[in-house]
């Protein structure tokens, strides 16, 4: 009795249907090589249940939704959809469906897409959940994807953490703080930056913010703007420190030239311009007033006949241009860090004077 109960109340919360116009039946299925095939639109009750007043069936009802939602569908659509607590049972004991988390399912294998596991975490804390922190940088492909649950926050309600899933709670999280990316709920690119620096490094959150800039996601506007709307939030302080400092956040694509950076700093060398381009050409470390290029020779991308080619030929176009250039290995910059800074020093002082 509380089964049907409660069956009662579902189909009592779903708004009626006019005959009249039925639902056309659930469109043709993406093509998995084709520009939406990772972009996901999370069904309402309400639309599931108009496909089913269109006399669509139980089982190419489950395969419309699960196309919608990058293969996932939840325990109230299956029941909207005409499946049964029995019939979800049968389907997982044949391999049909696959629990991903409570209440939510992957339909018809177990390997999951792009973006399936943060859905999925959504789907399972319900209403009002957005990906966040560093999950959503990972979505926003800002920061490596977590190595254990995906984080999500969820506004003023009492979901829990659970397998898999990292709930963060919030009272309130204003319009300009939420964020869709590929059909998905998450936090806007400024606040994902405040939440993810919260746990980062100060190099990951730094490369993050500079990231952002460079893709234009975010800028030192809106990522004040966020600060100051959640201005007791643990990662506030790091991001203010990045954005203070001289020449604000750096984009380094390579653990050396993160190194060389940290070293430049320390040393209070003047701030350098980051991969900036010369003539065609991108220079890791570059003062334009004193045109003066350093770059740093790593091994895996400057060892081969054709990367040592391609430098020369950079170099060259570079000193056409009037620059002066230095390289450096990672080697020495790991073991004579002393030496390098002062080679960069005199270089600057040289050009400044000259």
């Amino acid at each position: 009795m509380a089964a049907a109960a409660g069956s009662v109340q579902l189909m009592a919360a779903i708004p009626p249907v006019k005959r009249t116009k039925p639902a056309p039946p659930p469109p043709s299925r993406r093509h998995k090589h084709g520009p939406n095939a990772y972009v996901a639109k999370i069904l309402s009750l309400g639309e599931v249940w108009r496909v089913v007043q269109a006399g669509v069936g139980p089982d190419a009802l489950v395969a419309w939704v699960a196309d919608q939602q990058l293969g996932l569908i939840t325990t109230p659509q299956l029941h909207v959809a005409g499946v049964r607590r029995g019939s979800v049972e049968w389907r997982l004991a044949t391999g049909t469906l696959h629990r991903r988390h409570r209440g939510v399912y992957l339909v018809g294998h177990g390997i999951l897409v792009p973006d399936a596991v943060e859905l999925a975490a959504v789907l399972a804390c319900g209403a009002s959940t957005l990906v966040s922190h560093r999950s959503a940088a990972a979505l926003w492909a800002l920061a490596s994807a977590p190595a254990a649950a995906a984080e999500v926050t969820v506004v003023a309600r009492g979901s829990r953490s659970r397998a898999g899933v990292r709930v963060h709670r919030v009272a309130e999280l204003e319009m300009p703080d939420r964020g869709q990316k590929n059909g998905i709920p998450v936090t806007a690119p400024a606040r994902t930056l405040i939440d993810f620096a919260a746990t980062a490094s100060r190099q990951e959150a730094e490369r993050a913010i500079a990231e952002a800039f460079a893709l234009r996601l975010a800028d030192t506007a809106q990522l004040i703007a966020a600060a100051d709307r959640s201005p007791v939030r643990s990662g506030v302080a790091q991001v203010r420190a990045i954005l203070s400092q001289p020449g604000g956040p750096s984009r380094t694509r390579s653990g050396g030239e993160r190194a060389m950076l940290s070293l430049i700093r320390a040393a209070r060398l003047p701030t350098p311009r980051t991969n900036y381009l010369v003539a065609g050409y991108s220079a890791d470390f570059c003062w334009p007033d004193q045109r003066l290029i350093v770059e740093v020779d790593g091994v895996p991308f400057h060892s081969t006949r054709s990367a040592v080619e391609r430098d020369h030929r950079r170099d060259l176009v570079h000193r056409e241009a009037g620059y002066e250039v230095i390289r450096f290995t990672a080697r020495q910059l790991e073991e004579a860090p002393v030496y390098v800074a002062t080679v960069i020093a005199r270089a600057l002082d040289r050009r400044t004077r000259g």
